[in-house]
């Protein structure tokens, strides 16, 4: 059961990871949407895929995961708050048709940062909740930047490389530690 919660985390980390780059090659390099097809799909289905099922496997195994993480009352509960804000932003992406606006950060930020200090993991697992904090707080403060001055320096592919890509690059490698040890 917990090597299945932990394989979760690992695959819904590299999905998200992979289909960040048809995503973006299928969106372009600002926040106004060039309205390309990759592979037959426009941003908004390669959005509602990347929005969706990385999400959802995230969430899902975080939670099944949460004793092995630590077992705190604070770690616990910064683990709830992550995983709702998981499911609801997923539920929104469905709701819609496709990604949308990343609110979900304003409870994985500070969420990820209780339960960086808090876990009692140790090892690679607790550095890779560190560098998940803050890559989550890193990138609220790039998307609280307007667009108009984001894109003027790159931000909004900067802060895609940080949300999505580089975070399920960090999930993924958490859940892949998970799945080799007992954290």
């Amino acid at each position: 059961m917990a090597r299945a919660a932990a394989a979760a985390i690992l695959v819904g980390g590299v999905v998200g990871a992979v289909t960040f780059l048809p995503f973006t090659l299928a969106h372009g390099p600002t926040s106004y949407n060039i309205e390309r097809e990759i592979l037959g799909w426009d941003m908004h289905r390669w959005g509602l895929l990347m929005g969706t099922v990385p999400e959802l496997l995230i969430a899902a195994g975080l939670w099944r995961s949460r004793e092995r993480i630590g077992e705190r009352r604070v770690t616990t509960a910064a683990l709830a708050v992550m995983c709702v804000a998981m499911v609801l932003f997923a539920a929104m992406n469905l709701f819609f048709g496709g990604i949308g606006p990343p609110f979900d950060l304003f409870l994985l930020a500070p969420g990820s940062v209780v339960v960086a200090l808090t876990a009692t993991v140790r090892g690679p697992a607790r550095a890779l909740l560190t560098a998940l904090a803050v890559a989550c707080c890193s990138a609220t403060a790039i998307g609280l930047i307007p667009l108009e001055t984001s894109d003027s320096f790159g931000g909004y592919r900067v802060f895609g490389l940080i949300a999505y890509a580089g975070g399920n690059v960090l999930w993924a490698a958490f859940g892949a530690v998970l799945t080799r040890s007992d954290g």
